[in-house]
């Protein structure tokens, strides 16, 4: 293993500093267990959740041969990682390889963390960052309020017909409306269902029948009347949620190789050897909301909240899904790849007619000005107790990746641990501002917020 002297400390106290970051701070690894850090660098050490970490051994001290004075001491790099949940005496890490010389008592220093950004703001342009390290950690451009209760759900569009964006988040039983960014935790509106146990899985939003601004979809499983249904929402002028319709149909988007997302409807079956019926487009005419044509069908596709499309090659669209053991598959006319991890595990599941059905969050696919292909950003939700929650959709950590297309396969460009687990994401081009991906981050203790990330 090779050796390295930490002269880089001295050259920085002898030079001057231009630079507006806060200074490393080091300390102690604490803890380690099966895929967890526990290091003794709280909230007062400036650590942050998505800011790195090297955990090394302190060797030799070196002198200088004329001076005699102390040039620090020579390092062995142990391990590195991701802070990905901070208290107010410790943080909670991830090493981004196993390293069984990481134990208790072992030196850890934390990557110098520039000074943060205002919270709470919407973003101003931005130039284009660099192109990150394949599978470099990624911390969030900006950190919401706190949200008193778990989404389910979230959607961002103009509601209002006036080019601005709004926030949209779900309960199991309420709809709330927010700015964007959202600046506190008073929603500007709110919709409550009234039925006894209401379930909103996912929520959509766009201009549908045409009046120039977005209704909102919120899907939802009726346990009064054993069905699921889509409440179709309205911002009216006095700012209030007004409810236009009641569609017996699952609404759900998707996009179609590229940028645009399309609504789509499906309806569930019981007392069936399959409870799925037909995906069809959604469509409005003559003042109603309903199923389109010609209908939607897909290789290896059943479930409407299993699949997108993407135009990963720029030639034509391939389907791209989530199979029955969560991994992410590639369907082209030929062939096809998977991905060896799952993803976009969900606690949104339903059981109906003796099956489990899983409301994932989606996969979104970015692509640039000139319709070229440039990332499609998947959740990795992580379960309770080592994974053994798994089956109870019980999840308390997270993780966004953007996959990059590499020709053979989809490879991890960036990543982030984002503490809690996520129900939705949403790729946001704000008015004025550059683009960003938005994300629904639930807490062990049942509270949410949303975040935003470079994409």
């Amino acid at each position: 293993m090779s050796h390295s002297a930490s002269f880089a400390l001295f050259c920085l106290l002898a030079a001057p500093s231009f630079s507006s970051a806060q200074p490393a701070a080091s300390g102690y690894v604490v803890r380690t267990d099966a895929d967890s850090i526990y290091l003794d660098l709280g909230e007062a050490s400036g650590a942050a959740i998505g800011q790195g970490f090297t955990v090394y051994k302190e060797g030799a001290e070196l002198k200088h041969p004329k001076t005699g004075a102390s040039l620090g001491f020579i390092e062995e790099k142990l391990g590195e990682g991701v802070i990905r949940d901070v208290l107010a005496l410790y943080s909670v890490g991830k090493l981004s390889a196993p390293a069984p010389g990481v134990q208790a008592g072992a030196r850890v220093r934390l990557a110098p963390a520039a000074a943060p950004a205002p919270v709470q703001t919407a973003p101003a342009p931005a130039a284009a960052a660099p192109a990150p390290a394949p599978g470099s950690s990624r911390a969030p451009r900006w950190r919401g309020p706190t949200l008193p209760y778990p989404a389910t759900g979230m959607a961002i569009a103009d509601l209002k017909g006036d080019g601005g964006l709004w926030t949209v988040v779900s309960d199991s039983r309420n709809v709330y409306v927010y700015g964007y960014p959202p600046k506190d935790n008073k929603p500007v509106a709110r919709f409550h269902h009234g039925a006894n146990a209401p379930k909103i899985m996912s929520l959509e939003a766009a201009d549908v029948n045409g009046n120039g601004k977005a209704e909102i979809f919120a899907s939802l499983f009726n346990e009064t009347l054993n069905r699921v249904e889509t409440v179709v929402l309205e911002l009216d002028d006095q700012g209030a949620l007004t409810q236009l319709a009641e569609l017996p149909w699952i609404v759900r988007g998707r996009q179609d190789g590229t940028d645009k997302t399309v609504l789509a409807v499906q309806q569930l079956i019981e007392d069936n050897p399959s409870p799925y019926g037909t995906i069809y487009p959604l469509a409005y005419q003559d003042g109603k909301y309903g199923p389109g044509r010609p209908a939607i069908r897909r290789k290896h596709v059943d479930w409407i909240y299993d699949f997108t499309e993407v135009n990963l090659d720029n030639t034509r669209p391939a389907v791209v899904s989530v199979t029955g053991t969560e991994l992410i598959r590639v369907q082209f006319e030929d062939g096809y790849w998977k991905t060896s991890e799952d993803y976009n595990q969900t606690p949104n599941r339903l059981r109906w007619a003796n099956r489990l059905l899983n409301f994932h969050p989606k996969m979104v696919a970015r692509y640039d000005e000139k319709g070229i292909f440039g990332g499609l950003y998947v959740v990795k939700n992580i379960a309770a107790l080592g994974g053994l929650a798994s089956p109870f959709g019980l999840f308390n950590k997270g993780e966004i990746h953007r996959k990059d297309w590499t020709g053979v396969a989809l490879a991890t460009a960036w990543m982030s641990d984002i503490g809690g687990f996520s129900p939705a994401v949403v790729l946001v081009s704000p008015k004025g501002a550059a683009q960003e991906l938005a994300v629904a981050v639930v807490g062990s203790a049942g509270k949410s917020a949303v975040w935003a990330f470079d994409p």
